[in-house]
């Protein structure tokens, strides 16, 4: 397996300096295709995704793909980034992408998968309907659909419109509301399974690829790292 390696990325403006941990598909496994995980530390440091990743290539269970996990810094850099925001989008879909393709020029202009969990999953999901052209294929594990009131799925219909893929679970505990997430105090009005189920269905309605799932257990890694093999050969097939 190909061990991720560690380095810095900067947007030309100076604005975004991430680190990330890029990791490129098996030698003898060539590939055209991008998997950029936000929360890198979550993928990386708890859920052995690069180890289970390349298990699943080497099987020949999913396509050769490529993985870039970028770094969310701390908290208030999480709370700051991964809230719909359009420069983060941006620098994701430009800089990170535009990087990975220098580095490892087989790769492909767009297609590729986008992912997160929590707000790391609103984050990807954000990405993927701005940057359709990029981003084909989006999974969001316990997205918190709930920021400002719903907002990415009230405004949905304002989105680029394309037909792209979507995994996206929650679990069946995460059903807490009218709570302050620290450092920010950014504020929870909804339970995650009732924004989950209505962005699902949003998505639905502009007739992109809808895979819904609800797991047993509440807003933790050991779901989302069950999940992900299963996650990864449905988006990528």
């Amino acid at each position: 397996m190909n061990t991720p390696q560690e380095h810095l990325i900067s947007d030309a403006s100076g604005a975004y300096s991430r680190k990330v941990w890029l990791m490129a598909a098996p030698e003898k496994l060539p590939a055209t295709r991008l998997g950029v995980f936000l929360d890198g530390e979550y993928y990386v440091n708890h859920m052995n995704a690069p180890g289970m990743i390349g298990s699943l290539q080497q099987g020949e269970m999913i396509l050769p793909m490529a993985c870039v996990f970028v770094s969310h810094v701390d908290g208030a850099a999480r709370h700051r980034d991964l809230t719909c925001n359009p420069e983060y989008a941006a620098f994701i879909a430009r800089d990170v992408v535009g990087w990975a393709r220098r580095r490892l020029p087989e790769l492909a202009k767009g297609g590729h998968l986008i992912a997160g969990p929590s707000l790391g999953g609103l984050a990807s999901a954000f990405t993927a309907v701005q940057y359709p052209q990029v981003f084909a294929r989006c999974l969001s594990q316990s997205g918190s659909f709930w920021w400002k009131e719903e907002w990415l799925a009230k405004h949905l219909h304002q989105m680029p419109h394309a037909q792209s893929k979507f995994w996206l679970s929650v679990g069946d505990r995460e059903t807490a509301f009218g709570v302050s997430h620290p450092p920010t105090g950014l504020r929870q009005e909804v339970t995650q399974i009732a924004a989950c189920e209505r962005f699902a269905k949003a998505l639905a309605t502009q007739n992109h690829r809808v895979l819904y799932r609800v797991f047993e257990g509440g807003h933790e890694l050991s779901p989302w790292k069950d999940e992900l093999p299963n996650a990864l050969q449905w988006l990528l097939s």
